[in-house]
């Protein structure tokens, strides 16, 4: 690849990640009953929904991104294009009661004739079918003066192509025709947005950055799966995560002695037992008693319901959990490498005595998110959690003996 074909490569890259922002920028503005697709039915299209389930409104938006500044022209090739594009698709979409075409671009807007009609298209539909009318027949003329080495002009099939087009096609477009043209950097306009719900401005970057990792991974998942980059209203809100993600940008930080009240105001039930636990196979195997087996039960579920409570409140996210569990795994590794160096398969006594020690500096050892430290029955719990799942034991040969 030659250096003018890389400066194409990468502005052909860098178009395609302008779009996937422009479609993250779509995504926080959505509304109830919307839909937003990539790629589908243009770059980008909104689809509304009407009461009765049918389609009350389509927008379609075709992108354009410019690396170098400047206007878009009356010849601008990505103008024409788009028109060219959207004659072709119109009689492919699906049924709707309303249809609008926008085209998004970073670039401004000239004072040239055409570009000056199209910005405000309905009183001018008349003048615009002309002007196409004229300019075709100026490129026509143009290329039939060209010698047969000469280049072509790559704007004139485009010209062409919407210039065939009857009077009626090109109102059914420039009726419904706007320009979004913003010279603004895409990601102060995604900050913007967060920054209408709330979000403080300390915490707008890792914002940003946490809802554009939502996306890449869901669209990432769907395009695996086969799957059209088609997202809801509810998708976004709810399985991408977009609420907690904002009600963690708004919260306090999380309040972990809570779970002290939680844990000595819990009622256990009369009959409480955790036999079919992996964890419970795991201590009883070296020997500690029911009680405690039960105890430490109560603080696993208890643990796992207050991290939930944590994670819907927006004060503790899911990554956030993983890292904690992450490093109490490292925590554990220590010390159940310490507990087992002189253990060997010949002598269980010793085995047995190695892996209670294991357990009992595991339970005592106080798990930390950031600069806090839990609450030992919390720490407990999530020691608990992990032998359950399981990814920490007490023996030497936990792995062989209680994972499946």
């Amino acid at each position: 690849m030659n250096h003018s074909e890389k400066i194409a490569a990468d502005k052909t890259s860098l178009g395609f990640e302008f779009q996937d922002l422009v479609y993250i920028e779509k995504l926080i503005e959505l509304r109830s009953g919307q839909t937003l697709g990539l790629e589908l039915h243009d770059d980008i299209h909104v689809e509304t929904a009407a009461d009765d389930s049918s389609i009350e409104e389509i927008l379609l938006i075709q992108v354009k991104h410019s690396v170098e500044s400047g206007n878009i022209t009356d010849r601008d090739i990505d103008l024409w294009k788009t028109i060219h594009n959207w004659l072709k698709l119109v009689p492919d979409l699906p049924n709707c009661r309303s249809l609008k075409f926008q085209l998004y671009t970073n670039k401004g807007l000239n004072n040239q004739e055409f570009v000056s009609l199209l910005k405000n298209p309905r009183a001018n539909i008349q003048a615009i079918i002309d002007h196409i009318r004229k300019t075709n027949k100026e490129i026509t003329e143009s290329e039939s003066q060209k010698k047969s080495e000469d280049s072509r002009n790559p704007l004139a099939k485009y010209v062409d192509s919407v210039s065939q087009s009857s009077d009626e096609e090109l109102k059914f477009i420039f009726d419904r025709f706007e320009f979004h043209s913003d010279k603004s950097p895409i990601i102060a306009r995604i900050s913007s947005a967060l920054r209408q719900l709330s979000i403080p401005d300390s915490r707008l970057e890792e914002t940003r950055k946490h809802v554009i990792g939502a996306f890449k991974e869901s669209k990432f998942s769907r395009i695996i799966e086969g799957e059209k980059v088609v997202i809801t209203f509810d998708d976004f809100r709810v399985k991408m995560g977009f609420d907690r993600i904002v009600r963690s940008a708004r919260s306090e930080p999380a309040d972990f002695d809570q779970f002290v009240d939680i844990y000595y105001s819990y009622h256990r039930p009369d009959k409480l037992s955790f036999s079919h636990s992996r964890f419970y196979t795991q201590l009883k195997d070296i020997g500690v008693n029911d009680e405690e087996i039960i105890d430490r039960g109560v603080e696993m579920m208890l643990a796992e319901q207050f991290m939930d409570s944590l994670r819907d409140a927006g004060s503790f996210s899911s990554s956030d959990n993983s890292r904690l569990e992450n490093k109490a795994v490292s925590d554990w590794q220590l010390l159940h490498n310490q507990s087992h160096r002189k253990t060997t398969e010949s002598d269980e006594g010793l085995h047995q005595q190695a892996s209670l020690d294991c357990y009992d500096k595991t339970m005592g050892s106080t798990l930390k998110a950031g600069d806090i430290e839990l609450p030992r029955n919390l720490s407990c719990g999530k020691y608990t959690k992990l032998s359950n799942i399981p990814r920490i034991g007490w023996r030497k040969d936990w792995k062989e003996r209680f994972e499946e």
